[in-house]
């Protein structure tokens, strides 16, 4: 097993991922995976990953493989190459997971990415998924937007017909609110407090902090 470090930090392929956030979010001890063609993003940022897993359909440079720890898996399987990365980082140990360079590109990729929050939330971990100007939870649990003052969330069902919230410190407060996926009616909500709560009773959320409105 890999000496404990702070986080797992798992960067993709996405071609809009921002150098600078990547850098800014990724600290020394985290222990960072590539999936795939995010080796030339990680590479990019000047992020050298702990390890490299995928298939290489997507990697343009095979050559940037010479210098780094890779696990090749075959180009037919079920498992995505990013969540081969997340069950090796929970293998490895790690409960603590963000996920970089997964927004952005075709839709379908950033919607399966999805996903992930919610298959780490069911295995026993916390996952956030960020881009430059975007942080997104999954839980079907009561969560705290702790620091969040100003920011606009959009809180959404996930992976279930419909979902039941309260909401505890927003602009537009809610007791025992029914979402369902007909009507987006969690969307653009704006966090007055610096411990806004989002109290799940049923079902499971995406949480959206968005720092741009």
């Amino acid at each position: 097993m890999a000496e404990k470090m702070n986080r797992c930090i798992i960067i993709g392929a996405s071609p809009y991922s921002n150098p600078n956030v990547i850098r800014q979010t990724v600290s020394a001890d985290d222990f960072v995976i590539c999936a795939d063609g995010g080796l030339s993003v990680a590479l990019d940022s000047n992020i050298v990953p702990n390890m490299v897993i995928g298939d290489f359909d997507s990697l343009k440079k095979k050559s940037l493989l010479e210098n780094v720890p890779v696990i090749v898996l075959p180009v037919e399987k079920d498992d995505t190459d990013s969540i081969s990365c997340m069950k090796y980082g929970i293998e490895q140990g790690y409960q603590n997971f963000v996920l970089l360079g997964m927004t952005g590109g075709r839709i379908d990729h950033t919607y399966a990415n999805l996903h992930l929050l919610k298959y780490l939330f069911r295995h026993g971990c916390q996952g956030m998924m960020k881009d430059e100007h975007t942080q997104i939870y999954y839980t079907e649990k009561n969560f705290l937007l702790s620091n969040q003052k100003g920011k606009t969330v959009s809180v959404l069902p996930f992976g279930c017909e419909e979902a039941e919230v309260t909401l505890s410190g927003f602009k537009y407060p809610a007791q025992h609110l029914k979402m369902n996926t007909v009507f987006p009616i969690g969307t653009s909500n704006i966090v007055l407090t610096d411990n806004g709560v989002v109290y799940v009773h049923r079902g499971g959320v995406v949480i959206i902090v968005n720092d741009i409105v």
